[in-house]
């Protein structure tokens, strides 16, 4: 047992950040130790490991506490007889609290609780689909305020396969919104509601907990969740990231890096990957091999939906993130990424060019600007980002421009 005492100044809303891992374990092995976490005696949750042997930052929410005095406790937990790893390393741990007064008060007060997925056993997550990280988007209304939660899940078990997430989304996690409250101008709650199966928005009708979180159950394989709880163990993820300003959803994974080899280990260990990678081919690779592009679209209009496909051009030769299928484009409101395959080996000084083009010619010019474009390292990191900030304007009479050449 690890206990690590603090003290808020004032009421609030307190968070830890815990650096942990469990010498031994692996995710490529579907391995992971659980720590579980409780302040005080309450307040009870369980960290997933799955960064493994790799020490890893788990910002966690510890819900709301009075000033004083406050105790952390973290244990192996003796009822999980899955989990992985008899010992956890405790490294650095950072607390703190938001209190009533900060400006960010309203996103940790209304951030919810999310108990882990246990569809075929009594934790699906411990393997599979791991909730990792929480974010938010605020949206300022007339007469007040609204605030979306999204969930960054390891991997999808559901739903869209490998192919269609690199080319259409950019990535290989799941990103779902979970969460959305909607507040008057005085900060009071309005309406509450949840990302339910099938995609359903539902209106929220369910319980809380750590002074007054809703409540959440993952409820399906591709990431939607039902305020009806059914697993006992979950996770108060800190909402410590918005989404960056100007940047796609995907902005926050660069935020948190180790997401991508965390989700490259569980794509090893889940998915047929082609043996030699072949760009000419959309059977899904060796992640190595893709050069992953971050777009930011205008919002609204027709330009958020525009159906589009990434070009890299490699010395001389062209490759497309659709191989010219529109039912491979990032087209959603929020697909602004992609991923183009590109021949094993390929570095960024071989990378020449990145285009762009829309299926359909827009009615209206629409500018799309270049976030990022990198590629992952050997251990599945991203690397540093090769080219970024070109933007360029599409048309009916030119739905396809070069966006960047290298110098």
């Amino acid at each position: 047992m690890f206990e690590h005492a603090f003290t808020l100044a004032a009421p609030g809303e307190a968070w830890a950040a815990l650096t942990l891992d469990a010498p031994g374990t692996s995710w490529r092995r579907g391995e992971a130790a659980v720590v579980a976490v409780d302040v005080d005696g309450g307040a009870r949750q369980e960290v997933i490991l799955a960064g493994g042997d790799e020490p890893t930052e788990y910002p966690r929410a510890l819900g709301r506490l009075p000033a004083g005095l406050h105790t952390l406790r973290l244990r192996i937990p003796q009822d999980l007889p899955l989990s992985a790893g008899r010992a956890v390393t405790v490294g650095p741990v950072r607390t703190g609290s938001v209190d009533d007064s900060d400006p960010a008060a309203s996103v940790w007060r209304h951030a919810p609780v999310i108990h882990y997925r246990a569809l075929h056993g009594p934790l699906d997550s411990l393997t599979s689909d791991a909730p990792l990280v929480l974010f938010y988007r605020m949206e300022s209304r007339a007469g007040g305020a609204s605030l979306e939660y999204h969930v960054i899940y390891s991997h999808e078990d559901a739903g869209t396969d490998l192919t269609g997430l690199l080319a259409a989304w950019g990535h290989t996690v799941d990103i779902e919104w979970v969460f959305r409250v909607t507040l008057d101008p005085h900060g009071r709650v309005i309406g509450e509601e949840f990302q339910g199966p099938e995609h359903a928005t539902l209106r929220f009708g369910g319980g809380r907990t750590m002074g007054g979180h809703p409540v959440l159950q993952v409820a399906t394989l591709n990431g939607n969740v039902t305020d009806v709880v059914r697993c006992p163990y979950r996770a108060a993820l800190a909402p410590a990231c918005v989404q960056p300003e100007g940047e796609p959803r995907e902005g926050v994974l660069q935020r948190y890096p180790w997401i991508y080899r965390v989700s490259a280990l569980e794509v090893l260990r889940q998915v047929p990957l082609e043996a030699d990678s072949s760009p000419a081919s959309p059977a899904a690779a060796d992640l190595r091999s893709y050069v992953f592009l971050q777009w930011k679209r205008p919002p609204g209009s027709g330009g958020a939906t525009l159906p589009l496909e990434a070009g890299v051009r490699v010395r001389d030769a062209w490759y497309t993130s659709a191989w010219g299928r529109p039912d491979l484009a990032f087209a959603e409101p929020d697909a602004e990424s992609t991923a183009v395959k590109v021949p094993a080996g390929t570095t960024e000084a071989q990378v020449t060019g990145i285009a762009l083009r829309s299926f359909d010619p827009p009615a209206q010019p629409v500018e799309v600007r270049l976030v990022r474009a990198f590629f992952l390292d050997g251990e599945y990191r991203p690397r540093p980002p090769f080219a970024g900030g070109a933007a360029c304007r599409l048309t009916h009479h030119e739905p396809r421009r070069v966006v960047w050449e290298s110098p």
